[in-house]
């Protein structure tokens, strides 16, 4: 740099710190640029950065799927009824807390298996039973699959996984979790 460009960096500096020492100013250059780099570090490796449903297998221990996800989302699982054979769909909505909220069961039937007596307005409608209101709520989701009668999981009315993909009896854990850092690909 010249003296003319040093002399204008000073007088800048001279500006933020006055008349100040040179060793008293590089310290505090010193601390603010670690302060900036620790601010970085917390932003790319440990702020929150959105929340994604997590699918994972508990007998493997890896994970199986994953998504953005956002509170409100709506979430529908189709499922085959393992005796009667007739669909099943289950429709939850994401809380903001990050849990499940079961808000209403559609099913071809009544029958072994299938909840009759719930207390919740129920209605038929397409050849279903519609079991509504039911505002059931699930921390969590522990599955044993099958490959035959677990059909698919729905994100906002879009098909986004197919458990016929996993290895019959896969022991899966539905989770919803906060993802930390914002250099991690996920985006909200």
């Amino acid at each position: 740099m010249s003296a003319a460009g040093d002399d204008a960096v000073s007088r800048g500096l001279g500006i933020v710190f006055g008349n100040m020492d040179k060793r008293l100013r590089g310290a505090l250059l010193a601390v603010l640029a670690l302060a900036l780099l620790g601010g970085f570090v917390w932003w790319a490796f440990f702020a929150p950065a959105g929340k994604v449903l997590r699918l994972y297998d508990r007998d493997r221990e890896t994970v199986v799927f994953s998504v953005p996800i956002h509170t409100g989302d709506k979430l529908k699982l189709e499922i085959e009824h393992s005796f009667e054979h007739i669909p099943w769909y289950e429709f939850y909505t994401v809380r903001e807390d990050g849990a499940f909220n079961l808000d209403a069961i559609a099913v071809a039937g009544y029958g072994a298996g299938i909840p009759a007596e719930m207390d919740v307005p129920t209605r038929v409608a397409d050849g279903l039973v519609w079991m509504e209101d039911i505002d059931s709520v699930f921390p969590y989701f522990s599955w044993i699959t099958s490959a035959t009668y677990m059909k698919g999981l729905s994100l906002n009315g879009e098909e986004v996984f197919d458990f016929r993909s996993l290895p019959d009896a896969s022991r899966i854990r539905g989770e919803i979790i906060t993802v930390r850092g914002n250099l991690t690909g996920v985006r909200s």
